[in-house]
C-alpha cells in the first residue's frame, strides 16, 4: 500500500527531527533543503547535528534506510505532497527587525508544489501578523489557489531546543493556529502522528503572538535573575545562594544568571514580538533583552580586569571554554562566546576556543583537546556548561595554565575552593 506523502521545508534543528518523526508515523517524507553537503549526509543515514541528541541519530539511520526520508536540493520533488511543513530560521537584522527573506523563499517553494486539498503548515516563529500578511499572499499569488477554499493553513509553531530535540517534538503540548475549521482537522490529523500530548486550536494570531511572547517571558526571567547578579557582584554576595533561597518561597521561580543568552530564539523572539507594532513603547521586554545582551560584554570585562591585575606576561594567553550556546549542543547561533571573542581579539593576539562537539571555528583557533586549549593559559574563561567542564577538577586546571585565573560564567566551580588554591577568580552574579 502506498504511503501518504509530506514535505518539510528546512532540515534544520527543527525540520530535520520533524521529518524523522513524520517518517516514523508512517508517511512517506521528502525534506527539502539547500545545503548540498546535508541533504548528502542525510541521505547516507547520517544525522548532520552534532552534540548529545538522543535517538536523532538512530533514527535519521532507520528511516532512511527504509526509505521513508529522501532528502533533496530541488522543491519540485515535493509535488504531490499532501502537506507542507515549513521549518526555516527567521532572524533579525542589526536593527532588531524581522529578516523574513527564508520564509518567504520557502512559501514560494511551497506554492509552485501545492496542490488543491493540501495543508501548509508553517513551523517557523512568526512576527504577529505574517501568516495573513505574507504567507497568504504568497501563497494565493504563486499557486493560483485560495486559502480556506483549495488548502488548508496552520501555524504550530515549533517548540524544541538542542539536546532535546526529540523529546520536545514528541511530548511537548502544541500551540495550533488555524486559519479555518478544516484547517483544525487537517492539522489535528497530522500533528498527532508526531506529538504525543495535547494540541490547542487558536487562530493564526493567537499563535504567533504566544511563540513570541513564551520565549519573550523566559528573556525577561533570565533578565531579572542576571540585573540581580550584578547587583550581587557589586554588593559582594553569591546571587546563587540569593536565587536558591528566594526559590524557597512558594511562587518564586527565579532562574540563573550566566555569561549571556544564545540560541536561534530567545534572542530574536522578543524583537518579533515588538516589531508587530511599532508604535508601542516597550517597558519590559524591549530593557530586559538589552539588558542580556549586555552580558557577554560584562563577562569579557570580567576577564580584561583579571588580565590587568594579575597577569604578568607580554602576551597572555586566553582560553575560551565552550563556543556552542548550550550545554552539549554544537548550536552556536547567537552564542554568547561570540560576542566575547569578538571584544577579546581586538585586543589579544593569542586567544583560543574549546568545545567538545563544535567543528567549525570562529574567528580564532578552535580545538577538541581540553588540556591543550588550557595548557600555559593565563585566563580561562567559562562560557558553556558543557558536562566535560563539570567533571575538571580546580587543581587540575591550576597545574597546567601558566597564570590561574578563571572566570566563571556558569557557576561550574566553587568560588572560595579556586580561591584557595590560589586562582585569581571573577564569577558571573559573585562578588
Amino acid at each position: 500500500m502506498k504511503r501518504e506523502k509530506v514535505a518539510v521545508f528546512g532540515l534544520g534543528y527543527v525540520g530535520l527531527p520533524m521529518a524523522c518523526v513524520l517518517a516514523e508515523g508512517g508517511l512517506d517524507v521528502v525534506g527539502v533543503d539547500i545545503d548540498h553537503g546535508r541533504v548528502s549526509t542525510i541521505n547516507s543515514g547520517r544525522c548532520p547535528i552534532e552534540g548529545d541528541e538522543p535517538g536523532l541519530p538512530e533514527l535519521v539511520k532507520r528511516v532512511v534506510g527504509e526509505g521513508r526520508l529522501q532528502a533533496v536540493t530541488d522543491p519540485v520533488m515535493a509535488k504531490g505532497a499532501r502537506a507542507c511543513f515549513v521549518c526555516v530560521d527567521t532572524p533579525i537584522d542589526d536593527a532588531h527587525q524581522p529578516v523574513l527573506s527564508q520564509i518567504r523563499s520557502a512559501v514560494t517553494s511551497v506554492g509552485k508544489v501545492l496542490e488543491r486539498g493540501a495543508l501548509v503548515s508553517i513551523e517557523s516563529t512568526l512576527p504577529p501578523g505574517t501568516m495573513m500578511g505574507v504567507v497568504v499572499p504568497i501563497l494565493e499569488s504563486v499557486s493560483g489557489l485560495v486559502a480556506g477554499e483549495d488548502f488548508s493553513l496552520v501555524h504550530c509553531p515549533e517548540r524544541v531546543m538542542p539536546g532535546k530535540l526529540l523529546n520536545n517534538m514528541r511530548k511537548v503540548e502544541r500551540v495550533l493556529g488555524c486559519l479555518d475549521g478544516d484547517s483544525v482537522r487537517k492539522g489535528a490529523y497530522y500533528y498527532s502522528k508526531v506529538v504525543q500530548a495535547e494540541i490547542h486550536p487558536t487562530s493564526l494570531l493567537a499563535a504567533e503572538i504566544v511563540k513570541t511572547a513564551e520565549n519573550a517571558y523566559r528573556d525577561v526571567q533570565i533578565a531579572f535573575a542576571n540585573e540581580v547578579g550584578l547587583l550581587c557582584e557589586q554588593l559582594g554576595a553569591d546571587a546563587f545562594e540569593v536565587r536558591r533561597l528566594v526559590n524557597t518561597c512558594p511562587f518564586r521561580d527565579m532562574h540563573i544568571p550566566g555569561a549571556g543568552v544564545g540560541g536561534h530564539c530567545l534572542p530574536k523572539d522578543s524583537w518579533l514580538l515588538l516589531s508587530a507594532s511599532p508604535a508601542y513603547q516597550s517597558r519590559v521586554i524591549a530593557p530586559a533583552r538589552s539588558l542580556n545582551e549586555g552580558m557577554p560584554l560584562h563577562t569579557a570585562q570580567l576577564a580584561r580586569g583579571l588580565l590587568d591585575e594579575n597577569v604578568k606576561v607580554r602576551d597572555p594567553k586566553i582560553s575560551i571554554m565552550g563556543l556552542a550556546f548550550l550545554r552539549d549542543s554544537d548550536d552556536t547561533r547567537n552564542s554568547p562566546a561570540i560576542r566575547i571573542i569578538d571584544e577579546l581579539v581586538e585586543l589579544y593576539d593569542d586567544v583560543v576556543v574549546h568545545d567538545p562537539f563544535v567543528k567549525k571555528p570562529y574567528k580564532v583557533p578552535l580545538t577538541g583537546d581540553l588540556e591543550g586549549a588550557l595548557c600555559g593559559s593565563d585566563c580561562a574563561i567559562f562560557v558553556t556548561d558543557h558536562s566535560v567542564y563539570r567533571d575538571l577538577k580546580p587543581v587540575r586546571i591550576k597545574e597546567i595554565m601558566r597564570t590561574p585565573s578563571l572566570v566563571d560564567g556558569r557557576n561550574l566551580f566553587n568560588q572560595q575552593e579556586c580561591v584557595q588554591l590560589g586562582f585569581a577568580y571573577r564569577g558571573v552574579g559573585k562578588g
